[in-house]
Parts: C-alpha cells; sequence; structure tokens
C-alpha cells in the first residue's frame, strides 16, 4: 500500500534559527471555539486543538493559556532553547492538555543533546541528513544509544510537568526499505517510549504523529492513546490531497476509532473556502482538525 511522508513539523523547529515572531491574530472564516473550563475535558471530548513550535516570543507561553484550545502540542524549549520552568507549564495546562513536541524518530542539530563533531556516521545510529531539512538527521532508532538519548528528553518533559508526548518522526521507518524490520522495530520503539513514560507518570499519554497504518500492528493501539496527522485533505499549503491518500488514511482513522482512540488532523491552508472545506469534512469523519500555517509560529485562534 502507498505510503505518503510529511515533515512540516521537523521543518517548522528546523527555521527557528529566525527571529521570534510577536503574537497575531489574522481574521479567519470563523469565530473561536469558546475558553475551556478549569477542568479539562477527557482525551476523547477535546474538540478543538493547536500546535505551536516557535514564535512564543516575549509574551512565552501566555498565547496558550488565554487561548480556547482543549489540547496544545508546544515545544518543550523556548525560543532560545532554554526548557519551560515547572510554574509556566502548569499555568499553560490549566483547563488543557499540555503535550510536549519531541522528535523520536530523527535527530536535530539544534537540540542541547548534539554534540560538537558529530557526522553522518559518527555516532554510528547517526544517518543522511534530510537533503530538504538541513540539520535534520535520520537515526537509527533501535539503535540503543539513540534510544538512551530519546528517553533522556522524555524524562526532562515529564518533570517540567507536561501532560504528554506529540511524537514525530515516527513514519520514519518508511525511510529504511532495506530493513525488514523497520515496521516492527518501530513499533517496539513507541511501546517502550509509552512503558518509560507511563512508569513515572500512568496518566501521561502518547500521541504519534502520522503512520495512522502502524494502529494494523498487534499491540500497538495498547501504547497509544491518540494519533495525529498531517495533510489529510490538504497538502502544504493549499493543495488538496489525493483521492487515494484520503482513502487510505480514514481506512486508518476508522481502526483508530473502533479502539476508542480520538484522531487529530493538521491541514496547511489559509485560503477560508479550502479551510472550511477541510474542517467540514475533517468532523463528519469524527476526526478533530487544526487548520494552521506550516511555520506552527502562532496559534490560529479562529477555526472553521
Amino acid at each position: 500500500m502507498k505510503r505518503f511522508l510529511s515533515v512540516s513539523l521537523a521543518a517548522a523547529l528546523a527555521a527557528c534559527s529566525v527571529a521570534p515572531a510577536e503574537q497575531t491574530t489574522e481574521p479567519a472564516p470563523s469565530t473561536p471555539p469558546p475558553p475551556p473550563t478549569t477542568a479539562r475535558p477527557s482525551l476523547s471530548d477535546v474538540q478543538h486543538w493547536a500546535v505551536q513550535l516557535t514564535g512564543y516570543g516575549k509574551t512565552r507561553l501566555s498565547a496558550v493559556t488565554a487561548s480556547p484550545f482543549e489540547l496544545v502540542v508546544v515545544d518543550p524549549f523556548d525560543d532560545d532553547g532554554q526548557p519551560w520552568t515547572k510554574a509556566e507549564v502548569r499555568a499553560a495546562a490549566q483547563g488543557r492538555w499540555l503535550v510536549a513536541y519531541l522528535s523520536m524518530g530523527a535527530a536535530e542539530s539544534y537540540r542541547a543533546y548534539w554534540k560538537a563533531g558529530w557526522r553522518v556516521g559518527s555516532p554510528a545510529w547517526l544517518l543522511r541528513e534530510d537533503p530538504d531539512w538541513p540539520g535534520n538527521f535520520d537515526v537509527a532508532y533501535w539503535h540503543p544509544e539513540w534510544q538512551r538519548i530519546a528517553l533522556a528528553q522524555l524524562d526532562r518533559v515529564i518533570d517540567q510537568g507536561f501532560d504528554g508526548v506529540y511524537m514525530d518522526l515516527i513514519d520514519a521507518y518508511e525511510r529504511h526499505p532495506g530493513r525488514p524490520t523497520a515496521r516492527a522495530e518501530m513499533v517496539g520503539w513507541v511501546c517502550k517510549i509509552a512503558a518509560h513514560a507511563r512508569a513515572k507518570n500512568p496518566q501521561f499519554v502518547i500521541i504519534p504523529q502520522n503512520a495512522a497504518e502502524l494502529i494494523r500492528d498487534p499491540g500497538y493501539a495498547a501504547c497509544v492513546d491518540a494519533s495525529g496527522n498531517e495533510e489529510t485533505f490538504v497538502y502544504a499549503t493549499n493543495r488538496p490531497t489525493e483521492a487515494e491518500r484520503q482513502r487510505e488514511l480514514l481506512a486508518d482513522y476508522k481502526l483508530w476509532q473502533q479502539a476508542g482512540k480520538p484522531v487529530f488532523t493538521i491541514e496547511y491552508a489559509d485560503q477560508p473556502e479550502l479551510m472550511k472545506s477541510a474542517a467540514a469534512r475533517a468532523r463528519a469523519a469524527g476526526l478533530v482538525p487544526y487548520l494552521a500555517e506550516r511555520s506552527l509560529d502562532r496559534l490560529i485562534l479562529n477555526q472553521p
């Protein structure tokens, strides 16, 4: 079955070296949802969610704190590469799920764990650099040393007080066509992440991005709490996806829903009619959509 690989979230972070943008709100085709109450809904009852990975600026997480979204994914670091304090995380998490973004299937040269002198092949688990996104590297995610580094990042976000992790590049197993065990090793890696996190916080939620087809693999559903997916109906930016892609993804999403797992989607669009259409189709399929700019450097409050 043909599969598709998106790197939009990783790309947004790779662009973090530019000056942070101030929080702004542009006119949009609808009005924002009502603010969340102090008590957050269950994960399955979340109806509005968002992602912001950079552009926090001097206002820090205040835009998240004031936002109406019931689930927000943020980077665990501010624009200067400093981790959010526990107090900041606690304030932004009031009335919502606050989930940390981590790339568990790729290495990023702008992260604190990166060491001077690293290059492709040294260490052994560091594979090719993404030609489209300098600073992002494929990894041998099955390698114990990479897993040690990644789990240390996970420990940090748990200690910061985040409610869960939003894991990018889970579909990176597709980049290893010559390794027959790549898919099973990714399933095993995700389940190892889940077990590690839940040993420290049994309520910690695990949300993989993309690779929705892994719901078909034995044991995977028990390891994760929801599915996040890019570009179901719209490619970045404003390009409708193919009917074949939509059919495949919607079939996978149905299995998630049958397993009692919510499905969150991101569409990269800024044309009002396209935004309305994508949101309507997502909600008709029982999905929870977020219409975003590809940069993911601010919250788009007014969702169709």
